[in-house]
């Protein structure tokens, strides 16, 4: 599983707007619970139990716009019968708002838009039949992404959403289906289903009391009664202790899970994906070897244990309920590995999303004109703008992996820990690799003299006058009309060989001088922050490198170097094929691939110096 903090923008099925009273309500069916195309993501389902919508008041605006200037009204969302509902009132205190509502009046039908940011997606492969929103979802022949869970900021009003169909269209089983031929929901019905799934979420988490969170989520997304998720909590209490002599309770996916990350010694990984009621459901497991997790398994998918050891094994590993919960558990374990690796270059590289992997052309512009003075009733007048172009590409980078099923039963899993931490490890590393190969190459003499931004011969070595010069030199960078661009340095960036002197010069409360009448006082103290990059002298492996050269960034924003993802994806996407990928051997295989490329942009964010004594 994937968790992603970017904002994700879905479309939404029917507004109706009664622009009668004061203030005016509205009603809207912000998402039908199907599929539907995301610019960017491509198909995309959202998982309703999973999404916090919990908030009293959810904002509703036009066009995402969301400055004071674009807020139309608020409202309160809820789910009910696999859908996300939104009632609220407009407060036409707003252009914006006073619009929405002459139009509607004059019988426009618009469409809706909501703002979710996702916290964890799943990739679901082409042909995948899943269960989600109280519907079995069949995946497209370019699959499609499933949100797990994810945080509602706010629902807009648009005159086109993002979904491919009308502003009644629906995605259901695949197919586009119209509304007024299958469902005609009008206001009434959907505040009184509002009204009693409230009522009953209401019960339900009393019931849970906060404490059993995965039943819950499971009970609202089912549609339980109180009277079922008090007898599950009822349950859920009791130890389940795991003995050959008694009947045992099934456990939970998401408990089976939580007992292999536990097993793994990474419980705190359990809690912060799966939550705290099932990191404790997965305690009172007890399970303390591979027998005992493969005996819950065949319990979830209600088989009965063979005896002996490595039968027990085997039934469980061709079960649903093991390989799904294993192949979660090292989805988790390559993320965190992955985010945990050593990368240099987020310190001074700008983050890029790509749409496709052909060419792409990035724009630094310089305004060559200025803000002038407007004198009363005087006439602004027109700037000029001089773009410099730089090129940019992405391209895939993939691994396959298995284990032997041999190798699990012997090594009771740490295989798993090991290989999908290194598999995690090994994405960060291919990413930083291509960075490092592009700035060492140098393309298009991006470190040269005639940008001032580079110094060779004599002097340059790493010291404190060498290093106050390149500070200079990029404060010093101007436009072609000689203004002052402000840029300012923020990194220094050397190979481990030089690590100790940069380190001196930029923490020493002094540095001694020949002649004691000069002051003492370290003026670079804490001037710029330092990464340290192996790979700048690792000759073995990387052409342009040098123990010797260091150099100078500016922040981030200022692009001196940016790194691409597809659709903005910034972790590699992961899939997991249980002991059935290849029919000839019995083992488990994990695909990952990461889609990324590196470009050098703007020379006047950066500064190089060869390092000669």
């Amino acid at each position: 599983m994937t968790t992603a903090v970017d904002e994700l923008l879905l479309s939404a099925a029917e507004v109706e707007i009664q622009a009668t009273g004061k203030p005016p309500a509205v009603t809207i069916v912000a998402y039908t619970g199907g599929l539907m195309s995301v610019p960017g993501w491509g198909p995309v389902a959202i998982d309703l139990a999973g999404i916090d919508a919990s908030a009293e008041q959810v904002g509703i605006l036009a066009d995402h716009n969301s400055s004071l200037a674009g807020i139309v009204g608020h409202g309160k969302a809820v789910v009910a019968n696999g859908r996300l509902l939104v009632q609220g009132t407009i407060t036409p205190s707003t252009d914006a708002a006073r619009q929405v509502v002459e139009l509607a009046k004059g019988g426009f039908r618009f469409q809706a838009s909501v703002g979710v940011a996702p916290l964890e997606y799943d990739r679901v492969r082409a042909g995948e039949l899943v269960e989600v929103n109280g519907r079995a979802l069949k995946a497209p022949a370019s699959g499609f992404t499933l949100v797990r869970a994810g945080v509602l900021r706010e629902v807009s009003i648009v005159a086109i959403g993002a979904d491919a169909g009308t502003s009644v269209s629906i995605a259901a089983n695949g197919k586009e289906q119209s509304m007024s031929q299958t469902e005609t929901l009008t206001a009434e019905q959907i505040r009184a289903d509002a009204l009693a799934e409230t009522t009953r979420i209401n019960a339900i988490r009393k019931a849970c009391g906060g404490r059993f969170g995965n039943i819950e989520a499971t009970a609202i997304s089912e549609g339980w009664d109180a009277q079922r998720t008090e007898l599950e909590v009822l349950r859920a209490r009791r130890p389940i202790p795991l003995s050959t002599h008694q009947r045992e309770e099934p456990a939970s996916r998401f408990v089976l899970e939580a007992a292999i990350l536990a097993h793994m010694n990474c419980e705190h990984l359990a809690e912060k994906h799966l939550g705290a009621d099932a990191a404790q459901r997965a305690r009172d497991l007890r399970a303390t070897n591979l027998v005992d997790l493969c005996r819950a398994a065949l319990m979830l998918d209600g088989r009965d244990a063979p005896h002996g050891r490595d039968g027990l094994i085997k039934a469980a590993l061709s079960t649903y309920s093991l390989p799904t919960a294993l192949g979660d558990a090292a989805n988790k374990l390559l993320f965190e590995a992955y985010t945990e690796s050593p990368a240099t270059w987020r310190a001074f590289a700008s983050v890029k999303s790509a749409v496709d992997f052909k060419q792409h052309t990035g724009i630094r512009i310089s305004d060559t004109g200025e803000l002038t003075q407007l004198p009363p009733g005087g006439e602004i007048k027109h700037g000029s703008v001089k773009e410099a172009m730089y090129g940019y590409s992405i391209d895939t980078f993939a691994k396959m992996l298995s284990i032997d099923r041999r190798d699990i039963i012997n090594d009771d899993l740490s295989l798993f820990d090991d290989t999908a931490r290194s598999l995690g490890r090994a994405a960060m590393r291919s990413l930083s690799d291509l960075v490092y190969k592009v700035l060492l190459a140098n393309a298009n003499s991006f470190f040269g003299g005639g940008n001032g931004n580079y110094d060779a011969g004599a002097g340059t070595a790493l010291a404190s006058a060498s290093l106050a010069t390149g500070i200079a030199r990029m404060l010093a960078q101007r436009d072609d009309e000689y203004r002052d661009l402000d840029i300012r340095p923020r990194t220094l960036l050397v190979p481990p060989e030089l690590q100790q002197t940069a380190k001196e010069l930029l923490m020493s409360d002094f540095i001694q001088r020949a002649n004691n009448d000069l002051p003492t006082g370290n003026a670079l103290k804490n001037s710029v922050s330092l990464e340290v990059e192996p790979r700048l002298s690792n000759d073995e492996r990387f052409e342009g490198t040098s123990a010797k050269a260091w150099y100078l960034f500016a922040g981030p924003a200022d692009a001196a170097l940016i790194v691409a993802f597809l659709q903005g994806k910034q972790s590699p996407t992961v899939e997991f094929f249980g002991f059935d990928a290849d029919p000839n051997t019995l083992a488990a295989t994990w695909r990952v691939y990461h889609d990324f490329g590196a470009a050098l942009a703007d020379h006047r964010a950066a500064y190089k110096a060869k390092g000669e004594v």
